[in-house]
C-alpha cells in the first residue's frame, strides 16, 4: 500500500510539473509576440492549474475518453460484430485534441475546433438511426455490457459538455467544441441502441411506477 502511495505521489507530481511547463511555454510565446504590450504574470497562469472549472473540464473529457475505450473493449469481446468500434476510436483521438486545447488554453489564445467533426457525428447518427426502430420516450440503461458502457459514456459526455460552458463563455474554448460534445452525447445514445441490437438484447423501456402499479 505504501509503495502504491509513493507511486501515485510521484505520478501526480510529474503531471503537475508537465502542466506548469506547458503554461510557461505558453507564457513565453505570449510575451514574445510583437503585438503584445502587457505580459501576464506566471502566477496568474499557474493559478489556472487549481482552477475548478479547468479541472472539471479536464477530468470529464479524460473520463469520457477512458469509458469509450472500455466500450470498445466490450464490443471486441462480443461474439457479434459491432460496426462502431473504429468510430469510437476516432472520437477518442478528437477528445485527446480537445483535452490538449483545454490544457494549453490561455486568455486571448482560443484554439479553434473543426466543425467537420460534428458533421461526421451527425452523419453517423443518421446512418445508424436508419437501422433502428423509432426511439421510445425513455430507455433504461442496460442491454448488455457494450450497450451499458455506452450509456455511462453518454452520461459522462453530458457532464463534459456542461463543464466546458464556463470556458466557452470566458472565451477560452471554441463554442464548436461544446457543440461537438452535445452532438456526441446523441451519437452515443444511438450507438448504445446499435450495441444492444448487435448483441440481440431487448431495450428496456421506462414505465412510470403508476402504470406498473395499475398493471398489477
Amino acid at each position: 500500500m505504501e509503495l502504491a502511495r509513493n507511486f501515485w505521489s510521484k505520478s501526480l507530481f510529474a503531471y503537475k510539473s508537465s502542466i506548469r511547463s506547458s503554461f510557461k511555454n505558453s507564457l513565453n510565446k505570449f510575451s514574445s509576440s510583437p503585438e503584445t504590450h502587457t505580459t501576464p504574470k506566471v502566477a496568474d497562469l499557474e493559478d489556472k492549474i487549481t482552477d475548478e472549472k479547468i479541472h472539471n473540464a479536464l477530468g470529464a473529457t479524460n473520463e469520457l475518453t477512458c469509458y469509450l475505450g472500455l466500450a470498445r473493449e466490450f464490443a471486441n469481446e462480443s461474439k457479434e460484430e459491432h460496426p462502431y468500434k473504429d468510430k469510437l476510436k476516432r472520437v477518442q483521438m478528437i477528445l485527446f485534441d480537445l483535452h490538449y486545447s483545454i490544457l494549453r488554453s490561455a486568455p486571448g489564445e482560443k484554439k479553434l475546433f473543426e466543425n467537420r467533426h460534428t458533421k461526421d457525428l451527425e452523419e453517423w447518427i443518421q446512418e445508424y438511426s436508419k437501422q433502428l426502430p423509432p426511439p421510445e420516450d425513455y430507455i433504461v440503461p442496460g442491454g448488455g455490457k457494450a450497450c451499458a458502457s455506452l450509456h455511462i459514456a453518454r452520461s459522462i459526455c453530458k457532464r463534459a459538455e456542461h463543464s466546458v460552458i464556463p470556458l466557452v463563455n470566458n472565451g477560452i474554448l471554441d463554442k464548436k467544441a461544446q457543440d461537438y460534445l452535445k452532438c456526441l452525447a446523441d451519437f452515443l445514445l444511438t450507438t448504445s441502441r446499435i450495441a444492444a441490437k448487435c448483441d440481440k438484447r431487448t431495450e428496456n423501456i421506462y414505465i412510470p411506477s403508476a402504470e406498473v402499479t395499475k398493471e398489477k
